[in-house]
């Protein structure tokens, strides 16, 4: 077992992606660094693996020790390919307590609800757009109040006033990062998590350093004024750059 010094786990889309020169000087710093032995990557996102996979060679993303896709349902580990399966410990965790079929009937008769594209709705997420209900933020309340009733374990992740997703209530990001800093025999406090959205708001309450770059949403920036004086560090910069800001306050870098 390897003895990394840290584990970076961050977001793709908006947390990495959005300024490209930045984002190149970024993979060139974590690359150095994984050569040394000095840092497990785990890329958090939201995409499907086929997605991460084309970053890798069209969008400079750098390459990880490990991938969270599907915002926290899928972990995959090297060799990534096309044909990789999900780890399989963790998609038997997440399989026995879901139920797509209840999962669907808490979204029915949601004024403006639209399920977003098949390959976006998998075994183990319900994923829908809310931007056209008529208040989004009241149709999320109601989707939440109807699984507490149903006393289901599930969750709700909001993000971006726009994506809902329903999800076992042990996946999301942050938990799955857990799983994986356990089979590694890593400490939290060796993690740092980075994001710009609410999909990311679970590996900023399940570890406690973490960076948001200067270009996150609302639901990310209010947890300056939850966690005052906390370990949380809100970067100026955006995208990339906002991330290597975050690095070098932390000294990774």
């Amino acid at each position: 077992m390897k003895h990394y010094n840290y584990l970076l786990a961050t977001d793709i889309d908006n947390t990495l992606t959005g300024d490209p020169e930045a984002l190149k000087e970024l993979r060139n710093d974590l690359e150095a660094l994984r050569k040394k032995g000095e840092l497990f990557l785990v890329l958090s996102t939201g995409r499907r693996l086929n997605q991460v996979l084309d970053g890798f060679e069209n969008e400079f993303i750098p390459r990880g020790d490990a991938i969270v896709s599907q915002v926290g349902t899928e972990i995959y580990l090297p060799p990534f390919s096309l044909s990789s399966r999900p780890n399989d410990e963790w998609n038997r965790k997440l399989n026995g307590q879901f139920s797509r079929g209840k999962a669907l009937e808490f979204v029915e008769g949601i004024e403006g609800l639209e399920l977003q594209p098949e390959e976006f709705n998998t075994p183990l997420k319900v994923s829908c757009y809310l931007d056209k209900a008529p208040d989004p933020e009241k149709a999320v309340e109601q989707i939440r109040r109807r699984i507490e009733d149903k006393g289901e374990s599930c969750q709700v992740v909001w993000s971006s006033g726009r994506d809902l997703d329903i999800i076992p209530a042990d996946a999301g990001k942050g938990k799955a990062i857990r799983f994986l800093i356990n089979h590694l025999e890593l400490s939290p406090k060796q993690v740092i998590v980075a994001g710009d959205s609410g999909n990311d708001r679970s590996m900023f309450d399940e570890f406690e350093s973490g960076i948001i770059v200067g270009n996150a949403k609302p639901e990310l920036k209010k947890l300056q004024e939850e966690h005052p004086g906390g370990k949380l560090f809100f970067a100026e910069k955006l995208y990339a750059a906002g991330v290597l800001e975050g690095l070098k306050h932390f000294g990774v870098l």
